[in-house]
């Protein structure tokens, strides 16, 4: 199986942790964190984890759309190679909990810091382009439970899209043909 590089679930997951946790005794690599558990896929089976008197705070994350910009190219490394293509990744965020207004706002201001361009740079090979969308507060209801005010935030990532390969692409067929070419003198043509 082929690996992608760039903006996906698992690689999204990991920036927006190092973003608003920053890394536990430096590795961020290991969903086994503790803290991985509040910020998770958006999905309509999600079962609301908070209580009124809850003080915790969740970011639900979706790759609404994830478009390619440019056809791929291959480029050369290490003998064998890899295809990128130039791509934009539209991010919605839902943060439910007790800070959750907070959180979606901090986004509007984070866009000038370097620490967070660098996040988005080594973990999804993106950067965040400029404008951020409305915030948008939403009721929710998780499968019937208790009710939560959420806070929808979305954005766009501009990135590459990288897949190795392992192989080099064909650059082409020699024809040259080595040997002699015999042609039979019994070959008639009759004329009809």
């Amino acid at each position: 199986m082929n690996h992608y590089e760039g903006v996906n679930f698992n690689n999204l997951r990991k920036a927006l942790y190092l973003l608003f946790f920053g890394t536990d005794n430096g590795n961020c690599n290991s969903f086994d964190s503790p803290k991985y558990k509040y910020i998770i896929p958006m999905q309509g089976n999600f079962e609301n984890p908070l209580q009124i008197e809850d003080k915790d705070t969740y970011c639900l994350y979706w790759i609404e759309k994830d478009q390619s910009l440019t056809q791929d190219d291959f480029v050369e490394a290490d003998s064998t190679g890899y295809t990128r293509q130039k791509c934009v990744a539209t991010i919605m965020l839902r943060f439910v909990g007790s800070q959750a207004e907070d959180w979606a706002k901090s986004l509007r201001h984070l866009i000038k810091r370097d620490s967070v361009g660098e996040i988005w740079y080594k973990v999804l090979n993106a950067e965040k382009l400029e404008y951020t969308m409305p915030i948008r507060p939403e009721r929710v209801f998780y499968t019937g439970k208790n009710g939560q005010i959420a806070f929808d935030i979305r954005f766009k990532l501009y990135y590459d899209e990288i897949m190795t390969t392992g192989w080099k692409p064909l650059e082409g067929i020699d024809f040259k043909v080595e040997g002699e070419i015999q042609v039979s003198s019994n070959a008639s043509c009759t004329d009809q």
